[in-house]
Parts: C-alpha cells; sequence; structure tokens
C-alpha cells in the first residue's frame, strides 16, 4: 500500500492539480526548538509586511484556490483555503499558535512559499494517506466535541482508509489528523496547480527536505507527484 497516493480521479476533476510530499523519518518534534520558532516568526512578519495594505484574496496563490474552489462548488469566502486563512490571520496582525516543531515548520514555509503544506503522522495512518474523491462510508471527525461528518458526494479529501483527515481538499483538518509531540515518522504534502503554483511548491518541498533533519533530525525524501507518478512507495 502506497504512503502517499493522489487517486487519478482528482487529475480527471482537475488537470493541472499537483503535490510534493516530503518524508521525514526518525525525528525529534518534542520540547521547545528555537531555530524553528525563530523561522516561523520571521515568516510572519514577512507575510505582514508584504500584504500591508494589500488584498489578500488578489494574490495569484490565493487566488487560484479560490477559483478552484469555486469550480467544485464550494463557496470561496466561505470555505477559505488552508493558506489562505493562514495568511489573513498573519497580515491582520495575529499569530500562528506554535504547536510543536514540525508543525511550526511546516506552517513557516507554507507562509514563506504561499502554499498548502500539510503534517501528517505516518504512525496513525497504517494504511496511508491518499487524496480521492469521498466514499458514501466516510467519516470526519472535526476537532473538539462535534459530531462526525458525511462528507458531500464526491468531494476531493485527504482520507486514511475511510477516516477523512481533511475536507474540501485544504479547506478543514479533522481531530484525527492532528500531530503530537510523539510523531517520529511524518509525511508533509504540499498542494498546488500547474503552471501557476507548481514552481512555489517544488521549491517549499525541497527547502524542507533540506531543513527538517537540521532542525528536527532524522533523515528526509522528497517527491514530486502529478498525473505521470501518482504515490510514494
Amino acid at each position: 500500500m502506497p504512503l502517499f497516493s493522489i487517486d487519478e480521479a482528482i487529475f480527471a476533476a482537475v488537470p493541472n492539480a499537483r503535490f510534493a510530499a516530503v518524508v521525514l523519518r526518525g525525528a525529534d518534534n518534542t520540547g521547545v526548538n528555537r531555530a524553528v520558532e525563530e523561522r516561523l516568526r520571521a515568516a510572519e512578519e514577512a507575510v505582514r509586511r508584504a500584504f500591508a495594505g494589500q488584498d489578500v484574496k488578489a494574490h495569484p496563490n490565493l487566488a487560484i484556490w479560490r477559483e478552484t474552489f469555486g469550480e467544485r462548488g464550494w463557496t470561496p469566502s466561505k470555505y477559505l483555503s488552508s493558506i489562505e486563512a493562514l495568511v489573513r490571520r498573519v497580515a491582520k496582525g495575529g499569530e500562528l499558535p506554535r504547536i510543536n516543531p514540525a508543525v511550526d515548520l511546516g506552517n513557516s514555509l507554507s507562509l514563506r512559499y504561499l502554499v498548502p503544506l500539510g503534517t501528517h503522522d505516518l504512525a496513525g495512518a497504517p494504511e496511508g494517506i491518499s487524496v480521492r474523491l469521498s466514499r458514501p462510508e466516510d467519516r470526519f471527525l472535526p476537532m473538539g466535541e462535534q459530531p462526525a461528518e458525511i462528507p458531500e458526494p464526491g468531494e476531493i479529501v485527504y482520507a486514511s482508509g475511510g477516516d477523512i483527515r481533511t475536507r474540501r481538499w485544504v479547506w478543514r483538518q479533522s481531530g484525527t489528523a492532528l500531530v503530537g509531540p510523539e510523531a517520529r515518522d511524518i509525511l508533509f504534502p504540499l498542494d498546488g496547480f500547474a503552471p501557476r503554483t507548481e514552481e512555489a511548491v517544488r521549491r517549499a518541498a525541497e527547502e524542507l527536505a533540506e531543513l527538517a533533519p537540521a532542525l528536527l533530525g532524522g533523515t528526509t525524501a522528497v517527491y514530486h507527484l502529478g498525473p505521470a507518478q501518482r504515490a510514494v512507495p
């Protein structure tokens, strides 16, 4: 079973979708990592400077997600992509919550390159992680004390078996997708579109693959996925 895969139906629905994956093994995700904290703070400050007085949703890297969500029938103003939600929070003067070194490092690069970048504990995904269309048996467990949800038919989701990790592609994360300090083997998926954000995805993945071992320990491998290569072994 692949560690990470993109179902062919995704490329039929969104032909220009492109992905990358960084697999980190043997990380130390515990404690406070000052180097990661400094990188996240610098990324937040850069976003505040870049978006001062600017319309966040007009930036090309964010607008493409609005366009794609609209094409899927998801009202863009109601369902914000994860990257737009991050940028909006920071551009208004807020800070991102500090979770743990792996999540914080991923968020710093997401802000730096303005692309969605997720974090998944591979120990909690024995069936691997896949991007696919939703199925009737799928269930999504929201964060907090909320009942499980059933995704809409044909919704693009991140899933591990029937456990939906994110709804509407990169909109909302589940409670089961949370990464804790005990995580050692971690998948960082990145999402984008050819040609508009494909280069940003590639650069973010390559930089993460270099930084993660230096800051968190362990070893990394990086993969670039599209119609011709849809899976990480």
